[in-house]
């Protein structure tokens, strides 16, 4: 699997206990007891500072359960990876994370017999670029996490930035919602198509041979049952939902498909990607992927690494569409 770097959106909603306050300004007056004629900018660079300092600035940050860390990089004396824009009320920049907790060896290509280990308290690091924006007189926001195909930080990076919108009394636990822009969703509907659908089960060979002398050691075996499609389906819920009650009234060993485990894979874009998605969960989980290659992001050919300036300018000109798209009222229209 390819190192494609890939970018998730997230829709941010305050969970405000009252009324009276609601927003990412109230937010922070509150959580960091400042005075109610403070300065907005006063009130945002409070925020950064102690988002700076919280998302690892002098030490990683760990996520126990997922094994992973994460970290700001220093550039130079008091200069740091992530910088904050008031006027548009974001944080944004690279940070570091990766995985720790596993024993490895790691040797130089062209000489393989010289190995070294890399014990369980080191971390394998990759730098992630993210876009933090807190509109202070709104309580909605926006985050923008990028990502590559085989490692990721959303997980953490949402964990670790909830308390950030916490405020006792005042605020419960921020709600963070995936999104996924229409533009995105009108490209993956003409794109993309159904490969296959899989469906699994776990089948013995029955009491009669079982009895029997032979020489096979187990007696149950995993069967999958893969359906091809001869022509192209595309994946829109109401299609594949016709599909598969069909599908789900042919049986096997007297089971019918439909109450075995399903999986349906779906193939998109230029290059053809593929993905798969679970069938028992809703079909409208089925989302595309956004790639950024696909949108003109370039890689370094040797590290591997995405173009982070790229990244940013795309970030920031998605912004103003998901904002343009999903938000109407000048109320909450601050960017």
């Amino acid at each position: 699997m390819a190192h494609n770097p890939k970018l998730n959106v997230y829709i941010l909603k305050l969970n405000n206990q009252k009324e009276s306050v609601q927003t990412f300004r109230d937010l922070f007056k509150e959580k960091f007891n400042l005075p109610l004629n403070v300065e907005d900018k006063d009130v945002f660079e409070t925020y950064f500072q102690n988002f700076l300092n919280g998302l690892g600035k002098k030490e990683f940050k760990k996520d126990i359960k997922a094994k992973k860390v994460i970290g700001v990089i220093k550039e130079d004396e008091d200069i740091y990876s992530i910088k904050p824009h008031y006027e548009k009320h974001i944080i944004e920049g690279v940070i570091d994370g990766g995985k720790y907790g596993i024993l490895r060896e790691y040797a130089n290509i062209d000489k393989k017999d010289e190995k070294q280990k890399l014990d369980e308290k080191n971390a394998v690091l990759d730098k992630f670029y993210f876009l933090l924006n807190t509109p202070l007189n709104s309580k909605h926001g926006i985050l923008l996490i990028q990502s590559y195909t085989e490692e990721t930080i959303q997980e953490p990076f949402k964990d670790l930035i909830k308390p950030f919108f916490s405020c006792e009394n005042y605020f419960f636990n921020i709600i963070i919602e995936p999104f996924v822009p229409e533009k995105f969703v009108e490209k993956f509907k003409k794109e993309a198509k159904v490969r296959l659908f899989s469906y699994s089960t776990i089948m013995g060979l029955g009491n009669e041979v079982r009895n029997e002398k032979n020489d096979i050691d187990e007696n149950t075996f995993e069967v999958t049952i893969n359906i091809k499609p001869l022509t192209d389906i595309k994946p829109v819920k109401e299609k594949l939902n016709s599909i598969l009650s069909k599908l789900g009234l042919k049986k096997f060993d007297s089971k019918n498909l439909e109450d075995l485990p399903q999986k349906v894979f779906i193939e998109s874009g230029a290059k053809k990607r593929k993905a798969h998605f679970n069938i028992e969960k809703e079909i409208a989980s089925i989302k595309p992927t956004i790639y950024l290659v696909d949108e003109g992001i370039n890689v370094d050919k040797e590290t591997s690494l995405p173009n982070f300036q790229e990244i940013k300018d795309f970030c920031f000109g998605l912004l103003v569409e998901i904002y343009e798209e999903r938000y109407k009222s000048r109320e909450i229209y601050e960017f």
